[in-house]
C-alpha cells in the first residue's frame, strides 16, 4: 500500500495516457514502475467519485469477481486496493491486463456484421458467459461498450466491467452493499433488473442481454426495451430493424426466419418464456451456422427424388388471430392437394385428413396459439404417412407458423397479424416442405 493516500497507484504504476472514462471512473494505459509486475502495458481504472460508498462498493464487487475468474475471454486482475473500500480517505483503483482492440460499439460504427459473423461472435460470448455462470457470477451489465474485440478479430472477444455483477460470495460477504437497486443499462432495460426485483440475480438475464448483443451486431440498433410502448413491437419487429435484417446480402429466407425465432423467444416479457439455458441457445445458433450454405428453392429436387424412388398474445384481437389462422389452414390443404394431383402420381399418393374437414380446432386463446395436424399425404408403397403437426402463434404484432421435419423445426410463414400474407410464396414453401416430407417416408 502506498504512503501517498491521494494517488496510491503512483507507487507501482506510471500513467502512459488517458484512454477515457465515464460516470464510474477514468481509465488509463499504464506500465509498472518497478519489478513488482511483469514489464507490459496494463489498464488502470480509478473512481471519479471517491467519496461515494456505493461506487466504491461496485469497484470492490468487480475485484471480488475478477479474483474468482480465470477465463481467456475476461481480463486478468493484476493489482487493486479495493479491500480498503470502507475507508473514504483512500482513493480506490484496480489494474487489469490490457486488451488491444475496439469496443463492440466502435467496431460496429462503420458497418454492421453479416448474420453468420454475428452468430459466431455470439457463440464466443456465450462460452465466456457459461464459465461465469458455472462459478456463480452473473454479469448483469452486458452491452457493446463492455465488450472488446481483441485485435479487431471477432474470434477473440473479451467481456469487461463486472462492477454490478453478482457473485455467489456476495450472499455471505458483509462488506459489500446490497443489490436492491436499479440495475442493467440503457442499452437494454430488463424488467427483472428493476428496483427491488427478486430476480436481480437470475443468470437468464445475461442470456437475454447476449441476445441483445446479437441484435445490435446485425442491425446496429439498441434493443432498448422488450416491447415498445407505442405498438407493442419487440426489437426485431420495429420497422427500421426489419429493414436492416431484410437487406442482408444473399441471405436465404430460411436463415432470416431462424434468426427471427431466436429473437421471438429472447425478447419475451416473462423471463420464464425466454431462453432458459446457454446450451439451448447455442444449439440453435450452431444450426444457423451449419445452414450457411443451404440452397434456396428445393421443391424440384425433392420431387425428383420421389420419382426416382418410385421408378426405382398478447393484446391482439382474437378475431384477427382466428381469421388469419383459418386462412392458413385452408391454404395448407390447397397446397397438399396441388402437390398430390399436379406434381405427384395420384395412383400412388393420396390426401388424408384428420376429421371431416380442414378446420381450426386446438386453440389456446389465452396465449394466441394453435397446434394442429391439418392435412397429410399417404403413399401406397409405404406403410407410413407424412402427417405434420403445425403450430401457429402470435408474437408481438406478428403471426408465425412452424412445423417439424426430420426432427428439425421449420418456419413456414411470418406475417403481420393485421396484414394479408403472400399466399403465393406461402404455397410454394408448403409444397417444398411436403415434398421433402414425402421423400423421407419412401424406402429406397
Amino acid at each position: 500500500m502506498s504512503k501517498n493516500n491521494s494517488k496510491p497507484w503512483d507507487e507501482n504504476w506510471k500513467i502512459i495516457e488517458n484512454i477515457g472514462g465515464g460516470g464510474q471512473g477514468q481509465t488509463y494505459l499504464v506500465e509498472p514502475k518497478n519489478n513488482s509486475f511483469p514489464a507490459n502495458k496494463y489498464i488502470l481504472k480509478r473512481l471519479n467519485r471517491q467519496n461515494d460508498l456505493e461506487r466504491r462498493s461496485r469497484m470492490r464487487r468487480e475485484v471480488v469477481a475478477l479474483e474468482t475468474i480465470d477465463c481467456p475471454g475476461i481480463p486478468k486482475l493484476i493489482d487493486s486496493n479495493s479491500e480498503r473500500f470502507k475507508n473514504l480517505d483512500i482513493p480506490l483503483y484496480l489494474v487489469t491486463e490490457f486488451i488491444p482492440g475496439y469496443t463492440l460499439s466502435d467496431f460496429i460504427k462503420s458497418e454492421v456484421m453479416n448474420i453468420f459473423s454475428a452468430v459466431s461472435l455470439t457463440i464466443k460470448l456465450l462460452d465466456i458467459l457459461e464459465y461465469c455462470h458455472q462459478i456463480g457470477i452473473v454479469h448483469r451489465d452486458i452491452k457493446p461498450d463492455n465488450i472488446i474485440i481483441k485485435n479487431n478479430g471477432i474470434s477473440t472477444p473479451f467481456l469487461m466491467d463486472f462492477g454490478i455483477s453478482f457473485n455467489k460470495v456476495d450472499e455471505y460477504a458483509k462488506d459489500l452493499t446490497p443489490t436492491w437497486q436499479q440495475l442493467g443499462n440503457r442499452f437494454f432495460q430488463l424488467p427483472e433488473l428493476g428496483e427491488k426485483s427478486s430476480l436481480q440475480r437470475d443468470p437468464r438475464s445475461d442470456i437475454t442481454q447476449i441476445c441483445g448483443i446479437l441484435f445490435f451486431t446485425i442491425t446496429g440498433k439498441f434493443p432498448l426495451y422488450l416491447l415498445d410502448s407505442e405498438n407493442g413491437n419487440k426489437p426485431h419487429q420495429r420497422e427500421e430493424a426489419k429493414q436492416n435484417l431484410s437487406v442482408s446480402p444473399n441471405l436465404p429466407e430460411s436463415i432470416l426466419s431462424k434468426i427471427n425465432r431466436v429473437f421471438d423467444r429472447a425478447f419475451e416479457i416473462k423471463i420464464d418464456s425466454r431462453w432458459q439455458s446457454i446450451s439451448a441457445l447455442e444449439e440453435v445458433l450452431i444450426d444457423i451456422l451449419e445452414s450457411e450454405n443451404q440452397e434456396g428453392d428445393k421443391t424440384e429436387k425433392f420431387l425428383d427424388r420421389i420419382h426416382n424412388k418410385l421408378s426405382s398474445y398478447s393484446n391482439i384481437e382474437k378475431k384477427l388471430f382466428r381469421t388469419l389462422a383459418e386462412k392458413i389452414i385452408e391454404h395448407i390443404g390447397q397446397a397438399v392437394r396441388s402437390l398430390v394431383y399436379e406434381d405427384l402420381d395420384s395412383n400412388y399418393f393420396h390426401v388424408c385428413m384428420r376429421g371431416a374437414s380442414e378446420r381450426l380446432r386446438i386453440v389456446d386463446w389465452a396465449n394466441l396459439k394453435f397446434s394442429q395436424q391439418v392435412t397429410g399425404i399417404s403413399c401406397e408403397l409405404s406403410d407410413e404417412k407424412f402427417f405434420p403437426e403445425f403450430k401457429g402463434y402470435a408474437t408481438g404484432n406478428e403471426f408465425v407458423l412452424v412445423s417439424s421435419i426430420k426432427g428439425k423445426e421449420v418456419e413456414l410463414l411470418r406475417t403481420s397479424l393485421s396484414g394479408e400474407p403472400d399466399f403465393n410464396c406461402f404455397g410454394k414453401r408448403l409444397k417444398e416442405f411436403y415434398a421433402e416430407g414425402v421423400e423421407s417416408i419412401i424406402s429406397n
